[in-house]
């Protein structure tokens, strides 16, 4: 059986490798009930879409990316930052804030499923976004020739599209296999919520890359720390408000723990298209 240590220890180069990572993640936890299961299966979810769309399965016949293999790089990158994520407790204390608060509600039981997966994708996108589509710029030499930002930007812009996309399945895959509330906020909103977060994961996806951009105009290691201390804590400005645990949203934070479900031992997860 496969230990935390040796998942936390994944480093995956490619998409392709990433997805078998994701899963045997996925099996852990829901093995052990973990609530952690809950943004990375959303997770799962846009990274197998990603993967549709960059070998053209499924509802993604057409090419919609100037260089695919960037894309696949770049998903490789993103995760081995999640993976890592997991041992952030044995690091600095005032370091990776976002993704200390997310792991500690998720381990302890004290988050909604909505919590969850918004404290996930705060962290991953706010924290660990640029830093990932920095090292993916820097690795193919992007920063060199200034001219290809521009279509590396496309391509980053098209993933924004996916992850649009994947928002009524994300949803609808949360609630029947965790419970929660995220259903039955989407129908109280009548598609009013696939708008707004698309329109927030628009937003803080474009503050992301010029984050990335602000990475590659760093001069020395001091400099680029100075990027990771604004994200960290901006990230983690975000993940307090996520995170509320006023008197004033207790009722909603009962009644959210109250209807997730307990047991994923049953659930079977999405495979990669090959069709």
């Amino acid at each position: 059986m496969t230990d935390f240590a040796s998942i936390a220890a994944q480093r995956p180069a490619t998409i392709e490798e990433a997805i078998p990572c994701m899963q045997v993640a996925l099996r852990y936890f829901h093995e052990r009930n973990d609530y952690r299961a809950v943004f990375l299966r959303a997770y799962y979810i846009i990274t197998l879409n990603v993967h549709s769309a960059i070998h053209r399965y499924g509802d993604y016949k057409n090419p919609i990316f100037f260089d695919a293999d960037w894309v696949r790089a770049q998903a490789g990158h993103f995760a081995s930052l999640y993976f890592q994520s997991m041992t952030t407790h044995e690091r600095d204390p005032e370091s990776e804030r976002a993704w200390k608060l997310a792991h500690r509600m998720a381990e302890e039981k004290t988050s909604t499923v909505l919590q969850d997966l918004l404290l996930g994708l705060n962290a991953h996108i706010n924290y660990d976004l640029a830093y990932g589509t920095f090292l993916n710029l820097r690795q193919h030499g992007d920063d060199a020739a200034h001219l290809l930002l521009p279509r590396r930007k496309f391509d980053h812009d098209q993933v924004n599209n996916i992850l649009v996309r994947s928002i009524p399945q994300i949803a609808e895959t949360l609630t029947r296999d965790y419970g929660g509330g995220i259903g039955l906020l989407r129908k109280t909103l009548n598609g009013l919520d696939v708008v707004l977060t698309g329109t927030g994961l628009k937003h803080y996806r474009e503050r992301v890359w010029w984050s990335a951009v602000s990475y590659l105009t760093t001069a020395d290691e001091e400099e680029l720390n100075l990027v990771h201390q604004k994200l960290n804590w901006e990230s983690a400005q975000l993940a307090k408000l996520i995170a509320d645990t006023s008197v004033w949203s207790l009722p909603v934070r009962r009644l959210g723990r109250a209807i997730r479900k307990e047991d994923y031992s049953g659930i079977i997860l999405e495979s990669a298209a090959t069709v």
